[in-house]
């Protein structure tokens, strides 16, 4: 679960950087949504939401007692 909400944090993050950036026309606001490190933060971001939801998709079948053993 901690992967699934880290992954909803960042990604929110991400999406407030472009939001600022949009709302104040900052010229340092733009700088940072376009750049390179922000598109890999966004690339980790899915990656740990997806890993998150198969982790608790895992936990939930292991509840259901369907787990492969």
């Amino acid at each position: 679960m901690g992967f699934l909400i880290a992954g909803i944090v960042l990604l929110i993050s991400v999406l407030g950087v472009f939001w600022l950036k949009d709302r104040f026309r900052s010229p340092t606001l733009q700088r940072i949504a376009y750049h390179e490190l922000t598109a890999r933060l966004t690339i980790v971001a899915a990656a740990l939401i997806v890993l998150g939801l198969l982790m608790a998709g895992a936990d939930i079948l292991e509840a259901l007692g369907l787990s492969a053993q």
